[in-house]
């Protein structure tokens, strides 16, 4: 590798034709790029002023990469010192560059180096850049200068990056070396270029402002007292209105624009940092009248602005950075002083100073009144160019109303803005606020565009005031008097505007509890209206807004969807409609959610009808779906199928000619579908499961059970982020079909499934957890019945390591207290039918007969000490309880020795727990059950298939349930009395606290 060689491959790899070559060329450079020399000769090439500029692109690009790569030492493959030492020698030798655009690329490779060199390794990078920057003032030589201010403008971004280490304070350090001779560099050609026009100096000067932005805002810790930046700032407000009143003469130009731009960015960042960096300069006064006339005088051109006039982009740019600007000073004044002060180093008296400054000279009751009157007539009101955009392109309009981020467009940001200050000065503008609706809407009643616009501002300034005013108005006596006629009227086609606010209006104000039952009738009726096609003032943007009032008043957590009964049909006919009639992806995607939370949140009182008109037109939209743009749309349908499966309930198996095919379809791993929709997929699979219906039988040929075998290890093993659900649907399958997992044709698929669960165990989330156990105590609980079948339990929980890897994480220091206690209730249930298999597990785990003791001692020790998290639910006690006592009865000595606690446990639950003399069973003992019917607080919702089945297997199986815990202890004393002797039972007896044994003896011979 030599240079002629290097550029020979250099311009291969650039040719513009793909060819072998060229892909050699290619491979070539990135096995050099780990030599030595190599990044030395690429910035040989660079500096070559002789060589093609294609050549010298790549050879730019290569090299900046490579130091981003290698630079630094402890990289593999490093850049040698001395190579680093050659490369740093060269670094300024094209600061002449002509071209702009390999400059950039040079000056961000400078940067990346510095950002590792500064300040150990260079610390004279300022002076040295000081030194040449004064060389090239000295030659006049403004392409060097410019250059150069490209370099410095680099360094300080990539440097002032660093917040931790030695390179900020080093930095903040040499800052005073170079300020005062960028403040005089951008003096001087300040004046050259106002005097002159001459936009390749104006072009120097904008660089020179832009590096003495970044110092500013992203170095100087406390701006406001270092004597040359209260200078530079004081000019710099003097120059921002000079070019502002003269935006004309020099316009129009980008530089000129940037220039105007980079005040308006130095007084937003300042602020944005801390307020009192901007408030505490001699000159923040001038600053924000500057400002605010500028919001004044400015306001008719920003509302004029047009979509396809690009003219007045700036004025709205600006005037989002002074609204900005004001919300910041707000908020700091009345919420953020003291928060300022602990989490920005400001001293006590800069923020009294500072909110002293805002209250007495700027914030006065005439600017606020002013400024909001300005808000409602210019800044709130909608645009000329917003009909324009409603007229032409509405369902894009009315999307980015909703998605627009208020940082970047002037109405949503004047909106932001007056909510803050309505929250603020609430004092002085809810009476103005109220006088505007109550009052001042008289004067706009003649019939015209101008009138509508106008009311559709006061309107929406009464939204945006919802919080600061609900508790002192009659919202249902303006909305009769004021707000519903208005939107009833047709007399314009502009009428629209009024209608949509008013549903906006609905959609702000109904969370604050305003409207009554019956108002709420009003309300829906009114929407209705909205959504008649009949009307052709209801355009797509009026139906969009409506629809979105609907959604938030059905997802709100006190909606009352008995009084929405009779509306849910008509609802149901307009969404399914206005799907059809959108076209925008975005638009389809919205109303198909608010059909799926309709039917979520009405269910059970949607009508077979609507049901049935739902699920047949999922297959439509589905098929009209397969677009790459509308694929989203299928993970909404999903969801609209998996809540008409849910409402459905017991007449579940209606969906499934459509519901079946599609788990195929989406949870299929090899289903070009997968990627995207698999997880509401799997929500759909899961909703079958717990929705099948009791009256239905389950044919181990269906595809139910062949998704089951085909796909759910892939889904275990490689859907972890929704690990919950996975474990749900095995839990599901489990109840349904309580054989098959035992089942001697499917042990494999069983075994592969628990060893899964073992290796995921030790780190398993608690709500995963929690699932996995419920389903463990179910197919244990299924087993119950017959020996065979629970020694092939047993044997699958052994070969798949999950009941040993249950035991080694109870007996884990490190573990939980909550999740061992947890864990132990799984065992008790082992236990309880085959204390002798357990025992035998500590066997397999441990082949010394003094490890083996000492390991099932401390079992022991940890299983007594945890019944603390159980001991108040007398259900769970119960099956710890019975597990214990289980142990108890084989007579071992290791059990024997803990027989006090064991008793205390046995007083604990019958003094406190009255069974039932014929079973066992008591009310307490049905609750805080490991699974839960989703909807156990909706009563109208009934249970489903999944719950009774649950509740039928633990009527049937459960211990709990079914045994007299009195008579099963008297059976186990009498059982162990018969393995270990009267003598060495009552030798254990006699050791036991006798007011322990009193109390057993008197609960034991009370009649149950």
């Amino acid at each position: 590798m030599d240079f002629l060689t290097l550029i020979n491959v250099l311009e291969q790899a650039n040719s513009s034709e793909r060819t072998a070559n060229q892909k050699l060329a290619e491979n070539q450079l990135k096995e050099w790029e780990k030599q030595e020399g190599f990044h030395f000769l690429l910035q040989s090439v660079y500096n070559d002023l002789s060589l093609p500029l294609q050549t010298r692109w790549l050879a730019i690009i290569s090299f900046k990469n490579g130091i981003e790569k290698y630079w630094r030492s402890s990289r593999v493959k490093a850049i040698s010192e001395g190579e680093k030492s050659q490369i740093k020698e060269h670094l300024f030798d094209l600061i002449d560059e002509p071209n702009k655009q390999l400059s950039i690329q040079n000056a961000q490779a400078i940067a990346r180096i510095c950002r590792c060199d500064f300040p150990h390794h260079w610390p004279t990078l300022f002076d040295d850049i000081e030194r040449i920057l004064q060389q090239a003032i000295g030659e006049s030589n403004n392409i060097k200068i410019h250059n150069l201010l490209i370099m410095l403008n680099q360094v300080i971004k990539s440097l002032s990056m660093a917040k931790i280490g030695r390179t900020r304070p080093a930095l903040q350090s040499k800052a005073p070396l170079i300020t005062p001779l960028l403040i005089k560099l951008y003096t001087s050609y300040f004046n050259e270029w106002t005097d002159s026009i001459d936009f390749g100096i104006m072009e120097v000067g904008y660089l020179t402002l832009k590096v003495m932005r970044r110092l500013i805002t992203d170095v100087y810790d406390h701006p406001s007292q270092t004597p040359e930046i209260v200078d530079f700032m004081s000019l710099s407000v003097h120059h921002f209105e000079l070019l502002v009143q003269n935006y004309d003469k020099y316009s129009p130009s980008e530089i000129f624009e940037k220039y105007i731009k980079c005040y308006a960015k130095i007084y937003y960042l300042l602020c944005k940092a801390n307020a009192t960096h901007l408030i505490l300069f001699p000159c923040s006064k001038e600053i924000l009248y500057a400002l605010l006339r500028l919001l004044h005088d400015k306001a008719e051109i920003v509302y004029k602005n047009d979509i396809d006039d690009d003219s007045g982009a700036i004025w709205e740019f600006l005037a989002i950075k002074t609204l900005l600007i004001f919300k910041i000073m707000i908020n700091f004044v009345f919420n953020r002083g003291t928060v300022l002060t602990l989490k920005a180093k400001s001293s006590k008296s800069d923020v009294e100073n500072a909110i002293k400054l805002l209250t007495t000279g700027f914030f006065t009751e005439s600017m606020i009144k002013s400024i909001t009157d300005l808000l409602i007539t210019y800044y709130i009101k909608l645009k000329p160019s917003d009909l324009e955009s409603w007229a032409t392109e509405p369902e894009e309009w009315t999307n980015d109303e909703v998605n627009q981020n208020y940082e970047y467009q002037i109405r949503q940001c004047a909106e932001n803005f007056f909510h803050d200050i309505m929250i603020n000065f609430k004092g002085l503008l809810v009476p103005y606020v109220l006088g505007k609706v109550q009052n001042d809407m008289a004067n706009y009643n003649e019939v015209s565009v101008n009138n509508i616009l106008v009311k559709d501002s006061i309107f929406s300034i009464f939204e945006l005031s919802a919080h600061s005013i609900h508790d002192q108005i009659n919202f249902m006596d303006l909305f009769d008097r004021i707000f519903l006629p208005e939107a009833l009227k047709n007399d314009l086609s502009e009428n629209r505007i009024l209608k949509r606010r008013v549903c906006l209006l609905i959609n702000e104000w109904h969370e604050l509890g305003v409207f009554s039952e019956d108002a709420m009738q009003k309300v829906y009726n009114l929407l209705l209206t909205f959504l008649d096609s009949q009307n052709p003032i209801n355009d797509k943007v009026v139906k969009l807004t409506a629809i979105q009032a609907l959604k938030t008043i059905i997802t709100d957590w006190d909606f009352k969807k008995e009084g929405f009964a009779s509306f849910i049909k008509p609802f149901i006919e307009h969404l399914l409609r206005l799907t059809n009639e959108m076209e925008l992806t975005e638009s389809k995607l919205f109303l198909l959610n608010a059909t799926a939370e309709l039917i979520n949140r009405t269910n059970p009182l949607i009508s077979e009808t609507e049901l049935n008109d739902l699920l047949a037109a999922v297959p439509h939209f589905w098929d009209n779906s397969n677009n790459s743009n509308q694929l989203i749309l299928k993970n909404s349908l999903l969801r609209i199928l998996m809540n008409l499966v849910i409402s459905l309930n017991q007449n579940s198996n209606r969906a499934w000619d459509i519901s079946l095919p599609l788990v195929s379809v989406c949870c299929s791993p090899s289903s070009e579908y997968h990627p995207w929709v698999a997880e509401d997929g799997y929500e759909l699979w899961l909703a079958i499961l717990q929705y099948y219906p009791n009256s239905q039988s389950l044919d181990m040929n269906s595809s139910l059970v062949n998704d089951l075998q085909s796909f759910y290890l892939h889904a275990l093993n490689n859907q972890t982020e929704i690990l919950p659900m996975i474990l749900e649907i095995l839990r599901s399958y489990t109840i349904l079909l309580p054989d098959m997992f035992i089942a001697d044709n499917t042990r494999s698929f069983t075994l592969e499934v628990l060893r899964v669960l073992a290796k995921y165990l030790p780190q398993m989330r608690d709500d995963a957890l929690d699932i996995m156990l419920s389903y463990l105590e179910i197919f244990i609980l299924e087993n119950y019945s017959e020996t065979a079948k629970f020694e092939k339990l047993l044997s699958l929980l052994m070969e798949s390591r999950l009941l040993p890897t249950i035991i080694e994480n109870i007996l884990d220091d490190n573990q939980s207290h909550i999740t061992v206690g947890k864990l132990l209730l799984s065992i008790a249930r082992l236990t309880y039918l085959e204390p002798q298999n357990f025992i035998q597990v500590f066997h397999y785990l441990y082949t010394s007969e003094t490890e083996l003791k000492a390991a099932l001692r401390k079992f022991m020790m940890v299983w007594y000490a945890r019944m603390d998290a159980n001991i108040s639910n007398p259900r769970n006690r119960k099956i710890h309880v019975l597990g214990l006592t289980s142990l108890l009865r084989t007579g071992d000595e290791i059990f024997l020795e803990d027989l006090a606690p064991l008793v205390a446990l046995w007083v604990a639950s019958l003094e406190e727990v009255h069974e039932k003399s014929n079973t066992g069973d008591c009310e307490i003992y049905h609750s805080n059950y490991l699974y839960e019917f989703k909807y156990g607080n909706d009563l109208v919702i009934q249970e489903n298939g999944e719950y009774n089945r649950f509740q039928q297997l633990f009527k049937m199986y459960d211990p709990v349930h079914n045994i007299i815990l009195k008579d099963y202890i008297n059976s186990s004393l009498s059982v162990v009395k018969m393995r270990v002797g009267d003598a060495n039972l009552n030798n254990y007896i006699n050791r036991l606290d006798k007011n322990l044994v009193s109390n057993f003896e008197y609960f034991m011979g009370l009649s149950t």
